[in-house]
C-alpha cells in the first residue's frame, strides 16, 4: 500500500512538473516574448529629412517604456525595443523590418515612420502575420481596405485635410492653392482636399507638386505664386515645408499656410523661424502643454524622468502610441501571443487613457479621429 501510495506520489510531482514546464513554454514560446522580456521593433528616419521629427517620435515611445519598465513591465515582463534608421527611405525601412522579423525575432512593430515607408512593409505584414501598430501615417492606404495585424491610431489625414478645408471654407477662403509632396503621402493627402472641396463644391485653385528634398522648392513656388492664391494647404514634410514657406514669403507674404500634423515638432517651429509665425497646424493628439488634461499631465511626467522637458505633438502622439500598444498587450493577458493581441486590440472599445479615447473594432483599424488646429505664435510656439 505504502508503495502504492509513493507511486501516485511520483507521478503526481512528474504531472506537476510537466504541467508547469508546459505552461513556461507557453509563455515563452511566442516569438519575441519570453518569460521576462516582451521584444518590440520600430523603424525610424533619424537620419535625413524627417531627422528631427523622428527624434520627437523616438523619445515619447521612450518616456512610456521607460515608464512601464519602472513600474515592473506588464505582467511582469519588461518591454525592450529595437530602433533602426532608415533615413526615411522606404527600402531601408523593407530591410529593417525584414532584419527585425527574420533575425531579430521581434513580437511586435511599431511607429513605422512615414507613408511610403509603410506601404512597403505591408506585404510582409500580412505574409508574417506580425501585428502592427500605430504606423506614423494618415494614409487611407493604411486603413483601407482592413488588414487584420495592422492598427493605426491617429486620426487619418482625410480627417485632416477635412478640418483644413472646412476652417477655410467657414472663413470664405475659396482661392486655396495646394502643395502636396511627390509621393504616396502628398498624393493621399491632396485626395483628401479634393474630396473636402467637392462635398463644398470646390476646387482646388492651383496645385504643384514638390520632391522630398526640396530641390525643386522655387520651381513649385512659382507655379503657385502665379495664380495668387488667398491661402495655401502644405501636404508636406520636413524640409519640403520649410523651403517652400520661406521661398514663397520672398515672393509674396501675407498668404496664410496651413499644415498637417507632421509639422507639429518644436524642431520644425526652430526651422521655420519667423516665416513660421501664424502657420496653422492640424494636430491629432490634445495639446501637450495644457496643465489642465490628465493624459497630457502623464506625458509630461513620463517624459521629465527620461530628462525632457521640451514637449511636441509629435512625440506626445509616440507616447500615446506605445500606451496604446501597451495597453492591448496587458489586455491579451499573461498568455502573451500574436493572435491574442489583435483578439484584445480589436476589442478595445471607448477605451480612455487619461481622458484620450481610443476604439478599435472588426470594421476599424482606426482608434481615433481626434483633430484640432494650432498656430505658430510670435513667441515661435504653438498657441491654441
Amino acid at each position: 500500500m505504502k508503495h502504492f501510495l509513493g507511486l501516485r506520489w511520483v507521478f503526481a510531482l512528474l504531472m506537476s512538473l510537466a504541467l508547469s514546464l508546459g505552461s513556461a513554454g507557453a509563455n515563452a514560446s511566442e516569438i519575441g516574448v519570453t518569460d521576462t522580456e516582451i521584444l518590440l521593433g520600430q523603424s525610424l528616419g533619424l537620419t535625413g529629412p524627417l531627422a528631427e521629427l523622428t527624434l520627437d517620435i523616438s523619445n515619447g515611445a521612450r518616456a512610456y517604456v521607460n515608464e512601464v519598465n519602472a513600474r515592473g513591465g506588464i505582467h511582469g515582463r519588461r518591454i525592450r525595443v529595437i530602433t533602426m534608421d532608415d533615413g526615411y527611405q522606404a527600402a531601408n525601412t523593407l530591410k529593417n523590418v525584414e532584419q527585425m522579423v527574420n533575425q531579430d525575432k521581434v513580437f511586435a512593430i511599431f511607429n513605422v515612420t512615414g507613408t511610403p515607408n509603410s506601404e512597403a512593409i505591408l506585404p510582409l505584414v500580412k505574409e508574417s502575420g506580425i501585428p502592427f501598430f500605430s504606423p506614423f501615417t494618415g494614409a487611407d492606404s493604411l486603413r483601407n481596405p482592413v488588414m487584420p495585424n495592422v492598427f493605426n491610431v491617429r486620426a487619418s489625414y482625410r480627417d485632416e485635410t477635412e478640418k483644413l478645408v472646412q476652417h477655410l471654407h467657414t472663413l470664405g477662403i475659396q482661392r486655396i492653392g495646394v502643395v502636396h509632396q511627390a509621393s504616396s503621402f502628398g498624393k493621399d493627402g491632396l485626395a483628401g482636399v479634393e474630396s473636402a472641396m467637392q462635398r463644398r463644391g470646390m476646387q482646388p485653385h492651383a496645385v504643384a507638386s514638390i520632391q522630398s528634398n526640396a530641390s525643386d522648392a522655387e520651381t513649385a513656388v512659382g507655379a503657385i505664386s502665379e495664380k495668387n492664391p488667398d491661402a495655401l494647404i502644405l501636404i508636406t514634410a520636413g524640409r519640403p515645408t520649410f523651403e517652400f514657406i520661406k521661398a514663397y514669403n520672398k515672393t509674396r507674404r501675407g498668404v496664410p499656410f496651413y499644415t498637417l500634423s507632421v509639422m507639429g515638432a518644436s524642431a520644425n517651429i526652430k526651422a521655420l523661424g519667423k516665416d513660421g509665425v501664424g502657420v496653422v497646424v492640424a494636430s491629432v493628439v490634445p495639446y501637450p502643454w495644457s496643465q489642465a488634461h490628465p493624459l497630457v499631465k502623464e506625458y509630461q511626467s513620463a517624459m521629465q524622468k527620461i530628462g525632457l522637458t521640451e514637449y511636441s505633438f509629435v512625440s506626445f502622439e509616440s507616447y500615446i502610441n506605445a500606451r496604446v500598444l501597451g495597453a492591448a498587450i496587458e489586455r491579451a493577458g499573461r498568455n502573451l501571443t500574436r493572435s491574442g493581441l489583435v483578439n484584445a486590440a480589436e476589442n478595445m472599445k471607448q477605451v480612455s487613457l487619461g481622458g484620450f479615447n481610443v476604439s478599435f473594432s472588426k470594421e476599424s483599424r482606426q482608434a481615433s479621429k481626434h483633430v484640432e488646429l494650432t498656430i505658430i505664435g510670435a513667441s515661435g510656439k504653438f498657441i491654441k
